[in-house]
């Protein structure tokens, strides 16, 4: 019940954002504000962040609005660094060793967020939210969107942010070179294999499909497998688990580990009565590697490959058809974009296809040296107090990058293409959604898809999360292995993986790996014991 009380309320954020979040009210009164409402300014402040991916051209035109538009109340001066994709989780982890001046920075549970929470280097974010003190944030984030994004420890340490629950994954495709051959619109992985073996055999110098090596092949080929309640997969420091419940879902039967014997996985129900056929989507990374670059590895930005016209399709995400569309068309003549869903329910938009915790997948987070917490947080509950505010940073100034279409349809202009901010990062609120007013038909009823309620589920274990701040040394010390391991994985650069993953796991028990298998077999029971919560 708990879930779709979450999933009605960012629903109704959703459709009804528009009234909310669209009115042409003043800025909120603060706590600053004095007898008259109206806010007094406050002493200047640098506020320095931490965003990855490259600056936008415009940035500072759209920063040096927002401090013309504040420069008698918020008084605030905001300067971030910008890393290379590939090197930002190190550089966040640097960072926080040594204690430098940082005021916030991009963090999630892929990246150093489950190891730095435990850690303390975050700060506690909790009083900032439900707080009629912080208007723009009251309103953009509900009680229970707040409760799904807290911590093992019941605390709140980010701004989390999401448009949807899921933002689709899908292959993004050259549609005229799709065309060039005859292919009809790909529907399924063996038609996209056939126009990959077409392309590796006629566009000499094109590679069929582009990567970030850091990431690999993320959800190709996944979610594909069985999906049985008793069954469910949990990771700890980048190993999946399986976890095999009781009937009933009140007990664990047994955890198996990537590694483990095959006497192991055979106790488990086929499918994953194997550790071939529980990981089916390996031996396809492996196979498919042949449509990657030779030194995928090394690849940090594969949209900027795709778009230079070294690559026919590249993994990405729904969320940025409009603007990687006409980025193509604009930068090579006569070309064009469609995309391909990767998860077959979602393909089909089945209801209930798509399993969530209701968590964002990305968020900022404040460290907790910050000298800056409550200026911070007045920021962010500018950002969030009007659209006009939010708009300015998630598409840039308006009549320059884009303007608005209705009250949430959005047409860019042509200097948008200097500004292409990820919101994913910084600016992302179910209440403030605007999609492209371009949008061709198939993509709006995929993005409606998104929006819908029915769309998502809560699978058996989906909001348990591994408590590993009583276990920081092997925590760290399993990563170090397990990390670039996953990542030649991922990237189908281990061929033999069934001997690999054995090989490691006998690595991983000298550093402690039973012993959190242990506490992860308690953690689960006591998350079952107490009715999943």
């Amino acid at each position: 019940m708990k879930s779709k009380t979450i999933a009605s309320a960012l629903l109704a954020l959703t459709i009804l954002g528009s009234t909310v979040a669209c009115s042409s009210k003043p800025e909120s009164a603060s706590p600053d504000a004095g007898a008259s409402g109206k806010q007094s300014a406050l002493a200047p402040v640098t506020l320095k962040g931490m965003l990855f991916g490259d600056q936008p051209k415009d940035m500072q035109a759209v920063l040096g609005e927002f401090e013309k538009r504040t420069k008698d109340t918020l008084n605030t001066t905001i300067n971030i660094q910008w890393n290379p994709i590939g090197d930002h989780k190190q550089k966040v982890k640097l960072m926080m060793a040594a204690g430098e001046d940082v005021d916030f920075v991009f963090d999630a549970d892929f990246l150093n967020l489950k190891e730095l929470v435990p850690e303390g280097a975050y700060a506690q974010l909790d009083k900032y939210f439900n707080n009629d003190a912080y208007p723009g944030l009251k309103q953009a984030f509900p009680p229970e969107y707040v409760e799904a994004n807290k911590r093992y420890d019941g605390h709140l340490y980010t701004i989390p942010f999401t448009q949807y629950y899921y933002d689709l994954p899908v292959i993004y495709i050259r549609k005229d070179l799709r065309e060039k051959y005859g292919f009809q619109p790909i529907n399924s992985y063996d038609e996209l294999q056939k126009f990959y073996d077409k392309v590796l055999e006629n566009e000499k110098g094109i590679t069929p499909l582009a990567l970030r090596g850091g990431s690999g092949f993320q959800e190709i080929w996944q979610g594909e497998n069985k999906d049985l309640p008793t069954v469910r997969q949990v990771q700890v420091a980048g190993i999946p688990f399986m976890v095999h419940l009781s009937d009933d879902m009140k007990k664990v039967v047994d955890i198996v580990e990537q590694g483990d014997p095959a006497s192991e996985w055979a106790k488990l129900p086929a499918p994953y009565n194997a550790m071939k056929t529980a990981f089916p989507q390996y031996d396809k990374w492996a196979e498919w590697s042949k449509y990657l670059e030779k030194d995928v590895i090394s690849q940090k930005d594969s949209g900027a490959y795709f778009m230079s016209g070294k690559a026919a399709s590249y993994y990405g995400t729904l969320y940025s058809f409009a603007k990687d569309r006409q980025k193509l068309q604009d930068t090579i003549p006569g070309a064009d974009l469609e995309f391909f869903v990767l998860r077959t329910k979602a393909r089909k938009m089945k209801p209930h296809a798509i399993s969530t915790n209701y968590r964002a997948n990305n968020s900022i987070a404040i460290p907790a040296s910050s000298k800056n917490i409550e200026r911070t947080m007045k920021f962010f509950d500018w950002l969030f107090s009007s659209r006009d505010n939010h708009d300015l940073f998630e598409y840039g100034v308006p009549g320059k990058h884009w303007e608005p279409v209705g009250e949430n349809q959005i047409k860019y202009l042509d200097e948008s293409k200097n500004y292409n901010f990820p919101g994913y990062e910084f600016t992302w609120n179910p209440s403030m959604i605007r999609l492209s007013s371009d949008l061709d038909e198939t993509a709006r009823k995929y993005f409606e898809y998104s929006a819908k309620a029915d769309t998502y589920y809560t699978a058996p274990l989906g909001n348990f999360a591994f408590d590993s701040s009583s276990f920081k040394a092997e925590f760290a010390n399993i990563s170090s292995k397990t990390d670039p391991f996953i990542q030649l994985l991922k990237a189908g650069q281990i061929k033999d993986w069934e001997t690999q993953v054995t090989k490691l796991k006998g690595e991983l028990v000298t550093l402690g790996m039973d012993k959190l298998r242990g506490e992860l077999k308690k953690q689960i029971q006591t998350y079952l014991d107490n009715g999943g919560k």
